[in-house]
């Protein structure tokens, strides 16, 4: 069988290294202390901004617009319908179904990157609304991101679901951030938030990324993969 191409030629999404203190899994790295202060306590250099949101637990995707064709794709970059595992066939049918404002969100050889949570990972979700099932973080025009307040207002305007801004100001401890995040965040996680990303701007460019994971997590333990039963589903309302 011919292996499928990628739409962009490129990754959907990469890596965010971890803020010290940070749960790490096997194939994590974290930024050293000195680089974490600068998220967390600075100090903060003129023009700096700082947007922490809420870190949701689903499956990294994409989806992508190449011309006039809209692609739901995979963390690697690949079509979402090439996959092996349901929870991607179920991104791609729930994108397909929602082409036309992907068209009206997204320019030529753009992407909005987010969570699927459709399927429960390492974190179960209460999930009424189906246009709940992607919440975004980001809009990247090939390895670049849009500056936050782009992306906010295009995703607002086109009415999707983004990730839940904690705080929006200079550098957040991370007892600050726990405390702002509470203990279920504010996308229903049924398991306990996991956590926060930190985006730096510096005069509203992109700047660089950290991410905060509690030690509680663990990575996919609801996926049927690594339980040998049926996954586990976030969402039971009717078909998309």
């Amino acid at each position: 069988m011919t292996k499928p191409v990628k739409p962009l030629g490129i990754k959907g999404y990469g890596s965010t290294p971890h803020l010290t203190g940070s749960r790490v899994g096997p194939e994590d790295y974290s930024l050293s202390p000195e680089q974490s202060r600068l998220f967390t306590l600075g100090p903060a250099r003129r023009g700096d901004r700082f947007i922490v949101t809420e870190k949701v637990d689903g499956s990294c995707v994409a989806v992508a617009r190449v011309g006039d064709e809209i692609h739901a794709l995979n963390r690697a970059g690949y079509p979402a319908w090439s996959s092996p595992y349901a929870l991607h066939l179920a991104f791609d049918r729930w994108v397909q179904l929602r082409k036309d404002r992907f068209l009206d969100l997204l320019m030529d050889d753009e992407r909005v990157v987010g969570e699927w949570v459709h399927t429960a990972t390492g974190t179960r979700y209460h999930i009424v609304d189906p246009n709940d099932l992607f919440v975004s973080f980001s809009i990247m025009r090939m390895h670049d991101r849009i500056p936050y307040d782009d992306f906010a207002k295009r995703i607002d305007e086109a009415a999707f679901l983004r990730a839940h801004v904690l705080h929006d100001g200079g550098p957040l401890p991370i007892d600050t951030m726990l405390t702002l995040l509470g203990e279920s965040g504010f996308h229903g996680a049924l398991d306990g938030a996991e956590g926060a990303v930190w985006l730096h701007e510096n005069e509203s460019k992109f700047s660089a990324i950290a991410k905060y994971v509690k030690q509680t997590k663990t990575d996919g333990r609801y996926l049927s993969r690594n339980t040998g039963g049926d996954d586990v589903l976030n969402y039971h309302g009717v078909a998309f």
